[in-house]
């Protein structure tokens, strides 16, 4: 409806002008306007410049809600390339699912849907997909200001395209003094309510609950988007075209939609987790067990052990693992303690993993992860937003794990003065 009033520029500049409106009484977050400019260039002006652009070269507003979705897909690319995270068996799988997708709906360019709007709509995915990566790197800031003040950037490349191609500075006076109501309407709707609250609130959740929790409900996008361009615009689509669709929703589901974690929950409570097993938190009268655990771990691997030099932090249980301080919790079989974690509040925002150790019959069964679940369902809890831990190199099979639940390496130390010599890689998560 906006795109009936107004150009595409026209609309991506209104529509931006009005979202920052609260900028005039929102304070700044507390970033850099570098950093601001290149997040809102692409996660908000060449998202929605191209995706505008998109419908009016002949893209459907139905599938151009679908085609957008695929930002998932180049977001995960993306992050395997700058931020070096490795795609899981799992999500490589929905990108080949999804691609399979956009291959039929390829097919059926002609008509309705050229070859231009489907490249821009693809663009603003890429768009979308690279402004996701730098948004991941900023810390914890006020949503509602960053998504207000993110909005002072796309206004100034709209209206420069708008000067170009829509016939100089009094294009836009003119759109909005000639514009239906409706038209009106759209561009308010979309820059409060669409920009400002929808994004709002998704970062809320995000930060409040597990991005698994919240991220599928944004399959219900494309959804509510065929559905409503199909009542008010009556678009309708053939039969390969439908089937393109569903193949690419099938595969932003494999990818967003935590199935392998249902499943090795399962597997934790019927194999990790078995009747003779139990997971529980930990007190400070469980860290003589703990103790003894690692110390088996560390003759396993031919470490030399000194409980006094190697976890100090157990024989100070209260101090870094009693509330609001941290947590513990340990897997026993019977009275043995056969698997502990503990994490440790650093700050406001950060907590850090330590002591993720497990008895040899028990790796690779889903206990560890099951244990690692644990520390960040506490993090949420406390409204932490990022995970930090430090692992022995020789730990390769706990590191292939980090991998799998999300981690990154991030750097490596040696510890000083350490008996065994200990060299650790560090990983990071956003909880």
């Amino acid at each position: 409806m906006g795109l009936d009033s107004f150009s595409p520029p026209q609309l991506t500049a209104l529509r931006f002008l009005i979202a920052a409106v609260p900028a005039l009484f929102l304070p700044r977050p507390l970033l850099s306007w570098s950093a601001l400019v290149a997040i809102g260039a692409t996660l908000f002006a060449g998202q929605f410049l191209l995706q505008f652009f998109a419908i009016a070269r002949g893209v459907p507003p139905g599938l151009a809600s679908l085609l957008v979705q695929t930002q998932a897909l180049f977001t995960i690319l993306f992050a395997a390339i700058t931020l070096r995270e490795r795609p899981t068996a799992r999500e490589l799988s929905g990108v080949a699912v999804a691609f399979a997708g956009l291959v039929l709906i390829v097919l059926t360019v002609g008509g309705d849907l050229t070859v231009a709007g489907f490249c821009l709509a693809m663009g603003s995915a890429i768009s979308w997909g690279v402004g996701n990566i730098l948004l991941k790197r900023i810390g914890n800031v006020d949503m509602l200001s960053l998504m207000v003040w993110l909005s002072l950037v796309p206004p100034l490349p709209s209206l420069a395209l708008s000067l170009i191609l829509d016939g100089g500075p009094a294009a836009l006076p003119q759109a909005v003094s000639n514009a239906a109501w409706l038209g009106v309407a759209a561009a308010f709707y979309l820059g409060l309510v669409a920009t400002v609250l929808a994004y709002a609130f998704w970062g809320r959740l995000l930060r409040q609950y597990a991005a698994a929790t919240v991220a599928p409900f944004a399959l219900l996008v494309p959804f509510v988007g065929a559905c409503s361009s199909s009542l008010v615009f009556g678009e309708r689509f053939g039969a390969l075209r439908l089937a393109g669709m569903a193949v690419v929703l099938l595969g932003i589901a494999v990818i967003v939609i935590p199935w392998d974690r249902a499943r090795t929950r399962r597997d934790a409570r019927s194999r990790g987790l078995d009747p003779s097993l139990t997971m529980s938190s930990a007190t400070r009268a469980d860290a003589p067990g703990v103790i003894d655990l690692i110390g088996r771990v560390y003759a396993e691997y031919g470490f030399i052990y000194d409980p006094r030099v190697e976890v100090p932090d157990l024989l100070r249980f209260e101090q870094h693992y009693e509330a609001p301080r941290g947590a513990f919790f340990v897997v026993r079989e019977e009275h043995l303690v056969v698997g502990s974690v503990g994490v440790e509040r650093l700050d406001g925002d950060t907590a850090e993993l330590h002591r993720l150790y497990l008895d040899a019959p028990l790796r690779g069964r889903g206990t560890g992860r099951a244990l690692v679940e644990a520390t960040l369902d506490w993090c949420r809890a406390e409204r932490i937003t990022r995970l930090i831990l430090w692992s022995a190199t020789r730990f390769e099979q706990a590191h292939r794990l980090y991998t799998r639940m999300g981690f990154r390496q991030a750097g490596e130390r040696v510890l000083p003065d350490d008996l065994n010599q200990t060299r650790e890689y560090g990983f990071e998560r956003p909880v």
